[in-house]
């Protein structure tokens, strides 16, 4: 029994690697970075100067005055405000350290408003990407940046600039659940009635696996940890779609998941994150995008995100 409970850790920890080696370039939007120079995030070296943060809707009048959207304007004001969620349930694009916020979209805004030569004011007020896109759209502030997919929906309110971050689309599935339903394929998965496909509601996940579950059970699920990740553990669930990120992450900080799950990358689906400003700000769109073309290290990539912020998801 004691060589039992050692060698099954350890054979989870196999299989995780192996997983994760198998699915690298599906998962990167079949591009293997792997060789990629990717700096480790180091908090201390992170530039913090000149960056505000806002928990609360400002005053009444604080904003009148500002034209949001607008570069000369932001030049002029010396500050380019940035709206985004309250909180990210990926760590590793907004976290709170002893020394400040760290994440991806911190440092990409933080190097937007460098670019510009202005201070930065980033506005933690927002629900979820559905209430940043409609804050955009009716001038709220400058630019959403906050993990932020692409929708049809969304795409009807805002400009969306070129991606800071590539990903994939991953279906996750309980191994034992698709074994009672006899199922073989993901075809199978979605043609079967019996299977139950879950939906993080609220964000661009709940779309595409609604647009899966062609015959299968769909339900939607606010709470990605406590609901959709243990009824899927439970096989309540049989499967749930979300991007390679969370799922790569899931498994690489619960390794022995992976003698329960199967992440299945979906091929030529790929899911980018971009920053989005008002409809009428042409000019800091191109701006963002020219800032993005020069830029050596994005669109940055899954295995090269979590290399970066490997201190963190550990």
């Amino acid at each position: 029994m004691k060589a039992m409970k050692i060698i099954l850790p350890l054979l989870s920890l196999v299989l995780c690697g192996i997983i994760m080696f198998s699915s690298k370039i599906d998962t990167d939007g079949n591009k293997d970075t792997s060789e990629s120079q990717v700096d480790v995030v180091n908090p201390s070296q992170f530039s913090r100067e000149n960056i505000n943060y806002q928990f609360e809707h400002p005053p009444p009048g604080t904003d009148d005055k500002k034209h949001f959207g607008d570069i000369d304007d932001i030049v002029r004001r010396g500050e380019l405000v940035v709206l985004s969620r309250k909180k990210d349930n990926i760590p590793i694009f907004q976290m709170k350290t002893k020394d400040g916020y760290v994440g991806e979209d911190i440092e990409f805004a933080k190097k937007l408003a460098d670019g510009l030569g202005v201070k930065l004011t980033i506005r933690m007020i927002y629900k979820d990407c559905d209430d940043v896109v409609n804050a955009i759209a009716n001038n709220e502030g400058d630019i959403g940046i906050s993990k932020i997919s692409y929708t049809n929906e969304r795409c009807m309110k805002v400009l969306y600039t070129n991606p800071y971050v590539m990903s994939g689309l991953c279906m996750l599935v309980n191994r034992l659940a698709i074994k009672r339903l006899r199922i073989n394929t993901l075809q199978e998965l979605f043609n079967n009635k019996n299977a139950v496909i879950a939906g993080h509601s609220n964000t661009s996940y709940e779309y595409y696996a609604r647009q899966y579950a062609t015959h299968a059970k769909f339900v939607s699920e606010a709470d990605w940890d406590n609901v959709i990740v243990n009824n899927l553990k439970s096989g309540k669930f049989s499967a749930t779609l979300r991007d390679s990120i969370v799922i790569n992450l899931l498994l690489h900080k619960f390794p022995e998941l992976c003698l329960e799950m199967l992440p299945i990358n979906l091929k030529n689906e790929t899911d980018s994150y971009a920053a989005v400003v008002n409809i009428k700000s042409t000019s800091l769109c191109v701006w963002i995008n020219k800032h993005l073309a020069v830029s050596s290290s994005r669109p940055i990539d899954t295995s090269q995100l979590i290399k970066k912020y490997d201190g963190y998801v550990k």
